[in-house]
Order: C-alpha cells, then structure tokens, then sequence
C-alpha cells in the first residue's frame, strides 16, 4: 500500500514536468533539443509524409497525361500542353498546402540559421508542384531559395538540377547551362546514383533542346544516366531516345542495337511497336533486308491487335519505297497511312505533311492543300516549322478556291450550252449515277442485317437469373440480351455521329434541326428588300432543278460567270507569283485570262505582269505584252511606266514638291494672308493627284475666300468640300466649321446627310474598337450566363466546388449581377496578369459542366483585362466587338 502511494505521489510529481516538456516542445522561437526532436519528428511523419504523398499522386495522373510522339524525337521528360495538366491540379495544390503547412508551423529558423532538418524537403515539394503545374517563375523561386539558404542539406543539388529544367523550359538557356555546371561539382563529391541519374538527363535535355546543343554529347549524358541503373521504365526511354538519335545521326547499326534493347525490355506495346517500327525503316537497300521487313511489316497488317496502327505501318513502309526511290509506292502508302487513322494525331500530321510536300514539290497545289488541310487539324503549336506549314496552308487553300472557281464555272457553261435533249440526258444520268449508290448502300445495310441475323438468335434470349445481382456490364446474359434488342432495331451500325440515320447523305443542317426540335420545322421562305419571295434552292439530287440551278443560261448570267473566271485567274496568278515564286504557272494563268478576256477591266494590269515576269526571265515574250500595252494603251501609267522605269520615283518627287508648297501655303494661311493662300491653291491644285492632300488645299481656300468675299462665299466652300470630299477627315472639320453658322441645316441637307449620321460614318473605324490589349494589367475571367436557361447559382456553387478542386490554394471573388434581360455576367477576381488568367481559363473551359454548357451556348467564357472590362461594362452597345478581339489577341485566332 505504501508503495501505491509512491508511485502515486512520483506521478504526481513527474505529471507536471512532462506537461511542460511537451507544451514547451511546441515553440519554434527556442531552439533547444525537445524542440528540435518534436518538429523533426512531427513534420517528417505527418506533414511532409503526406505531401510527399499528394505529390506522388499527382506524378502518377501527370503519367497517365504524357502522351508520346514517336513520330519525332521523344524528349527526355514528356512536358504536356498546360490546358492537359488539370487532372494533376488538386494533388499538386494539397502538396503545395502541406509543405506550407510543415514551413509555417515546424520550421525553427533562427538568427539565419534552420534547426529542423525536414524543411528543406518541405521547400522542394512545393518547387515540384509548381514545377509540374508549370508555373515556371514559382518554381525558380523556391528552388533559388533552397539553394541559396539550406547550402550543404540534402535537397540543394536536385532542386537545382529542376531550376535548371525549369530554365529548359523556359528558353533560357544560358541560365540553365550555368546552373547545371555549378551543380556538377556538388554531385561529383556526393556520388549519389540517384543525383547523376537527375544530373546527367537533365544535361542531355539541355544538349537536345538549346540552340548551341549536340547530339554526340546528348548520347555521352544519357549513356552515363543509364551507368548509373535509373528506374526500368525511364532506361528503357532513354534506350529509345539513343536510338532515335544515332538514327538521326545516320548510325544505323547502333540505332537498332538500341531499339532491340528496347524490344526485350518488355516495354508498353506502343513503345514496343514503334521501336519495330525503326527498326524495319533502318532498312540499308539490298532486296534480302527489304524482302525480310516486307514480310514482317506485312504480318503485322495481318494481326488484330495492330488495328490502331496501320497507320504507322504503312508510314514504315513508305519509308522503304523512298529508299527505293519508288515514289508512286511512297505517296500510296502515305495516303493509306492517313486514311488509316484511328486516334494517333501524330501520325496523322507527320504522313499529311509528308505527302502535302512531296505534292508541293511536284507543283500539284491542289493535292498538295488538302493534305495540309488535313494536318492542320490536329498539329500541335511546337510542331517544327508549324507557322511555315500553317502560311503554306492558308496560301493554296486561297490558291484552290480561285482553281475551282474557274473549273465550277467552265462547267456550268459547258452544260448550259448543250441542247435541251443534251441537257436533259446528262440531268438523268446524273440522277440514275445517285440513286444507284444510294441502291447499294441499302443493299450493303441489309446484307449487314442478314449476316448479323444468322449469327445472332432472333429469338427470345433466356437470360441467366443467377446472375442478375451483378452490375449490368459485368452480366454476360444481360449484355447479350441488349446487343440483340439494339440489332434488332437499328442494325449493324458504325461508331459515328448521327449513327441513327443510315443515309447520311440526304441529311442537311435543317433536317438535323428538325430532329432536334419538331417546332423547327416551321416556314423558311425568305423574302428580297420589295418583299418577293426569294426561290430556295433546290436540295433533293432526285430531282432535275438540283442540277440545272446554277447553271447561266441567260446573257447576265454568262458575264457574272465569266466575270468570276477573270478574277480568279487573275487572283489565282498573284497568288503562283507572288506567294509560291512560281512564275511559270502565274504566266499561264495570265496568258488564259488575257486569251479568254482581252477587253477585261484586268486585261492591262495582267498584260504589264505577263511584260515584267517574262522580261525577268530573260524570255522575247516580253515583247507582246509590251507592244500591246504601247499601241492600246499609250496614255496609262502602266505605257510610262514601261517607256521609263523611273517614271513612279518621278511622281514621288512630284509629290514631295506638292507637299512644299502645301507646307508654304499652310504658312501664308496661318498668317491670313487670304490673297496670297487663293494663289498659292490655284497653282498647286492642278499638280496634286493625292484626295487628302487635294482637300486639304480645297479648305484652306474656302476659308480664305471667306474671309475675303464674306460669309455666303465659305458656306458654299464648304459644302462643296463636304459634297467632293466626303469620308476624309477634312470633312469632319468642313461639317464642324459650317454647323457653327445660323440656318446651316440647308447647306448640310444639300450636303446630302445630316451631321450626326456622317459622323458616325466618319468615326465608325476609330470606335469600332474599344478593347485596348494590356497583357500586364490585373485581370478577370467573366461567364456570360444565359440566364432564361441555366439558374445562375448552379453557375455559382459550380465555379466554386471547380476553384475548392483546381484552385484551392488561391482565393477568388464570384460576383454576379444582370447585363440585360435575359444575361448575367458572373465575374471571378482577380488574375495578376494575362499569363495567369488564361491558365484558370485553360483548365476552366476543360471541366465537364462549363465545356458542356460552352457548347450548348448556355455559358460564354472570356478573359478580359481590368481596363477593358470597365468598357465592356459601361459600353454596352460595343460588346459584341469583344469576342473578335479575345479570339484573335488571346486565343491566337486569326
């Protein structure tokens, strides 16, 4: 009992000194052992564990985004675009949250000095999060900062290593280049395999990014990372990426050795597959190696499980055929490997551009557009050359609209010159050609339905009760049962938008709209200015008006339709001149023009550009053109200009003289020397060919004439000008000067308009465009809400259950308030700059609810600066304008 007591009283004793051992463990500001063990402790197991742990997460979804281009060198890490890197956002910010979390509450950083040795990992978690996030500028603050005050700890050398690939990134790369070569020293002392790992790619990343890069030291970096036994998966890329490189270097036996490597590591099957696929396109030119790859690439036609990348395999062996300078071989297969498309949209865009240049080569622009149309739409913005193929695209889409411009045309003339009977038989054949097709795709549908019915029980389908616990799609009864309900209703359908209709053809945008909505279905007659009913194009192909519609059967229509053949030869030859240097094809277009149309408006400026392309070519044609244009047409400039090249410096010249004697009259009008200004006007007026500088002159005389001869004089002076020189800014002032005088209603009517409407007219192109473009002022993202459809507190609670997921670390406004009936404008604040605001709009306009609602024209999301958004606000009449301007400055649509 004695002893009871004892130990009772000792804990008695000993309670209080534990209590304050611990509460005094909490403080950060002593730094005494308890302390220190209490916050190393405490935020390496709780903390940072699972910061570490959110971290993880976030690598493994940032994983499942990188989708790789083997159709081009593979970079050493796969960066994906930002708007992709959503998913990762919610793991990154809670790592983010917890390294913050362990910095604020456990670090003991004292007299410049830090005591808890976990700190330093906090830091680096959170240059990681940012670093994945991409936000760059983050990133090189904490890992500058790491560097710069936890010197010796554990984590200086990786979190430069990641500045100096944040620097990659970033373009700078001297920056980087000086960072990797500082930390080479730290590393080197430390020989840690996990360091040279990070090291030694991080340097190769550099050698095969910068400008100033070299392949032979990339190899030399990855050889020395793969030395020191990364992770099985990041070896086996790094094998591929030697591999790709000695193929670009041309060493071939090394670049198989290479890729074999990479075939018995068991890497993912698409990896695997590409690396056989370099490994059959190392082909060296003898008929053994090509019939050995033939039959390989042949086989791997054949198997099921290469279905989704026939497109690549006939890429491979387009690539044979080049070697075998078979061309007609290489472009067949090109296009089959276009055609073969499933999801690879590198693939895709390699083969089109591949087959668009060697059309291009050959002068076959037509070809050669529809293949880069193709590319275009789905090539990535860091695809090499992209603005060239991009310029190169836009210029033979202009080019081919102009060709078939003069083909529609040349056509519909030729079939309205036939015969009535002729007419009429071509109308018919073209009718029997379409319901044939139209016969055989019935045909097709219901041999599918025959096959499918002798496959497939019709019947009733016992369905396996014992099983009806199951999830529906783990039930094999089930699925079957609905495979035969759907069959038995639609068919075999392909996996296609509007898979509902089997013939697609006779479907238009307004049958789609009234499948849609019944009510759409309504009265589409459409009426001129005097209210006639306008005839509606015809679109039954059963029917003969669907062919005849267009065709000029009268006088009127044959000069329009000739009339749009002129032009888009002419257009179609500045085009070959001009943006393709190809002045043979421009010299016929032109030579067609002038053939078809010699008296055309454009017959003389295309007879002086068919004078100076051949006169470059050295070609006597020249001389044509030339005559032709001296006896037709003396008096042109295009006769002066042929008769003296100098002709236009001379008019240059000219002018220069005009606008001095403008200048001296200005002056003798400033200092209302009204006599001599008339004078001075008189004698310059009939040198002057420029309507500004013409007008100019004209008012400086009216106001002078005034001034002598009284007030009637310049009212007259400047009705005149508002009459003669209408839309220049010396009308505004005319206008202004004569709206000062009492009764001057008459003399403006007689002016032909009133002062307002004409102002608005004069002023319209300098209002047109309110929205200024500021990249660098404090930002917004504003949600235009159909109000009538979508209640604007979904919106709300939507916009911030999206911030709580993506955006937790931050803190953002939602306001809301009506712009009109029937629209909210929802406003969420505030962004630091354009950067910022278009990242939250990246990931935004991803999420399911506001895509959807995108889409369904309930929701219209833009980015607008603060400057802008006050006009976009007060100026209500010019917010239509702003959807062009965000389109064009912060989407790059052009």
């Amino acid at each position: 009992m004695n002893l009871k007591k004892h130990i009772a009283s000792t804990w008695l004793f000993l309670l209080p000194i534990f209590i304050i051992l611990f509460f005094g463990a909490c403080s950060t500001r002593k730094n005494t052992f308890p302390n220190r063990a209490y916050h190393t402790v405490t935020s390496k197991f709780n903390v940072t564990f699972n910061g570490k742990e959110a971290l993880k997460s976030g690598e493994e979804e940032l994983a499942k985004k990188s989708k790789e281009n083997y159709t081009s060198l593979i970079p050493v890490y796969n960066y994906p675009a930002k708007p992709e890197l959503g998913p990762i956002y919610p793991y990154m910010d809670k790592a983010i949250e917890k390294a913050s979390k362990c910095i604020y509450k456990h670090s003991m950083f004292i007299r410049g000095k830090e005591y808890v040795k976990t700190i330093d990992d906090a830091y680096l978690i959170m240059g990681k999060a940012y670093f994945y996030k991409q936000d760059y500028v983050q990133a090189n603050r904490i890992f500058n900062y790491i560097a710069n005050t936890y010197k010796g700890w554990n984590c200086v050398e990786e979190a430069m290593i990641l500045n100096a690939r944040a620097a990659i990134q970033q373009k700078y790369y001297s920056r980087a280049q000086t960072l990797l070569d500082e930390v080479q020293y730290k590393i080197q002392e430390k020989k840690s395999k996990k360091l040279n790992v990070l090291f030694n790619a991080a340097m190769a990343e550099y050698q095969l990014n910068a400008p100033n890069g070299d392949y032979q030291l990339a190899i030399d970096y990855i050889q020395d990372a793969i030395k020191n036994k990364p992770k099985k998966e990041f070896t086996t890329r790094l094998y591929f990426i030697l591999g790709q490189i000695h193929e670009t270097m041309g060493q071939l036996p090394e670049a198989q050795n290479n890729f074999l490597k990479v075939i018995k590591r068991t890497p993912p099957y698409e990896m695997e597959f590409s690396a056989h696929m370099h490994l059959a396109t190392n082909y060296d030119g003898t008929s053994s190696s090509r019939n050995t790859i033939m039959k390989e690439l042949n086989k791997m036609l054949e198997e099921k499980k290469n279905e989704n990348y026939k497109d690549q395999i006939y890429y491979a062996i387009s690539e044979i055929e080049r070697i075998d300078e078979n061309k007609e071989e290489q472009i067949d297969h090109l296009k089959l490997s276009v055609s073969s498309y499933t999801d690879n949209d590198f693939q895709r865009t390699f083969s089109s551009i591949k087959l668009a240049d060697i059309y291009f080569e050959n002068e076959k622009y037509m070809d050669a557009q529809a293949y880069y149309d193709t590319a275009i739409i789905s090539l990535p913005k860091n695809y090499p050359n992209h603005d060239e193929i991009v310029k190169k695209s836009k210029i033979l889409k202009d080019l081919v609209v102009n060709l078939q411009e003069v083909m529609l045309q040349d056509s519909l003339q030729r079939i309205a010159k036939m015969s009535e009977g002729e007419r009429r038989s071509w109308v018919n054949q073209r009718i029997e050609e379409f319901t044939a097709e139209e016969r055989r795709l019935a045909k097709e549908e219901a041999d599918r339905m025959t096959a499918l019915q002798s496959s497939m029980s019709m019947g009733n389908v016992n369905i396996n009760t014992s099983q009806s616990g199951k999830w529906y799609f783990y039930n094999p009864g089930l699925i079957t049962s609905g495979q035969t309900e759907f069959y038995r209703k639609w068919g075999n359908r392909k996996l296609e938008d509007n898979w509902r209709i089997s013939n697609k053809q006779q479907i238009s945008f307004e049958d789609i709209a009234t499948i849609n909505d019944p009510s759409a279905a309504t009265d589409k007659t459409e009426y001129d200015e005097e209210g006639n009913p306008i005839k509606q194009r015809e679109t039954d192909r059963k029917k003969a008006e669907f062919y005849t519609q267009d065709l000029p059967l009268t006088k009127g229509a044959i000069d329009t339709s000739n009339q749009k053949i002129a032009n888009a030869l002419y257009h179609a030859g500045l085009i070959y001149m001009d943006q393709l240097q190809d002045t043979k094809r421009a010299n016929e277009s032109f030579e067609n023009l002038y053939r078809r149309f010699p008296k055309h408006e454009l017959s003389l400026p295309t007879l002086y550009l068919l004078y100076l392309n051949y006169l470059k070519l050295n070609d006597s044609k020249y001389e044509r053109p030339k005559n032709i244009i001296l006896n037709d047409y003396p008096e042109t400039d295009y006769a002066k200009l042929i008769l003296d090249p100098t002709y236009y410096q001379k008019l240059a010249e000219k002018a220069k003289e005009v606008e001095k004697a403008y200048e001296i009259t200005y002056m003798a009008y400033s200092q209302k020397q009204w006599k001599e200004t008339v004078k001075l006007v008189d004698q310059s007026l009939p040198k002057c060919t420029d309507v500004n500088l013409k007008s100019k002159f004209t008012y400086l005389r009216a106001v002078a004439t005034g001034q002598i001869y009284g007030e009637d004089s310049l009212k007259k002076g400047l009705t005149d000008i508002i009459i003669q020189y209408s839309k220049t800014p010396v009308e505004d002032l005319a206008r202004t000067y004569l709206s000062l005088f009492a009764n001057s209603d008459k003399e403006l009517a007689q002016a032909g308009d009133t002062i307002s409407i004409k102002k608005t007219e004069a002023t319209a192109e300098k209002e047109e465009n309110p929205f200024i473009i500021a990249p660098d002022e404090t930002h917004y993202i504003i949600l235009i809400v159909n109000a009538s459809t979508l209640p604007i507190l979904d919106v709300k609670n939507n916009i911030s259950a999206f911030n709580r997921e993506f955006f937790s670390l931050q803190k953002y406004n939602i306001n809301s308030f009506y712009i009109n009936t029937n629209e909210q404008m929802v406003t969420i604040a505030k962004f630091k700059n354009k950067i910022s605001a278009m990242d939250y709009y990246q990931i935004m306009t991803a999420n399911d609810f506001f895509k959807n609602n995108v889409s369904n024209k309930n929701i219209t999301i833009f980015a607008i600066s603060s400057t802008n958004y006050t006009t976009y606000y007060n100026k209500s009449e010019k917010r239509y304008l702003y959807p062009d301007f965000f389109n064009v400055n912060y989407l790059n649509k052009k």
